[in-house]
């Protein structure tokens, strides 16, 4: 038996990153259905690991296959277990400092002020 973690956006904000998904080009779009199936069975590459966010979120920029222009904004809960939940916060644009954008959108989904910052590179 395969086991499969929870893959989807925090709740409340469903919309917002639905609007993203909507607004990206058709090839982006492929990517990053693939690897929204990917990640609930696999962990993601460290090489895109931006950072943990307030100790528990484990936040990543992942680049989306046939898209070079978007990133995958996901974060990871380290909480629970090594193979946490992944929450999906959005895309964002691949050219001007994705981690940076990838955090913004995690501290905001989760309402957190302030939290500290432990940046992976």
């Amino acid at each position: 038996m395969t086991v499969r973690r929870r893959v989807a956006p925090v709740p409340g904000v469903e919309e917002a990153v639905l609007q993203d998904f909507v607004a990206a080009p058709v090839d982006c779009l492929d990517g990053a259905h693939l690897l929204l199936e990917e990640l609930e069975m696999q962990e993601p590459d460290l090489d895109e690991r931006c950072g943990l966010l307030d100790g528990a979120h484990e936040v990543y920029a992942l680049r989306v296959p046939r898209c070079a222009r978007l990133r995958l904004a996901i974060s990871i809960d380290r909480r629970a277990d090594a193979f946490g939940p992944v929450t999906v916060h959005g895309l964002v644009p691949s050219t001007a400092r994705p981690c940076d954008a990838s955090r913004r959108l995690a501290e905001a989904h989760f309402h957190l002020i302030a939290p500290v910052w432990e940046a992976a590179r």
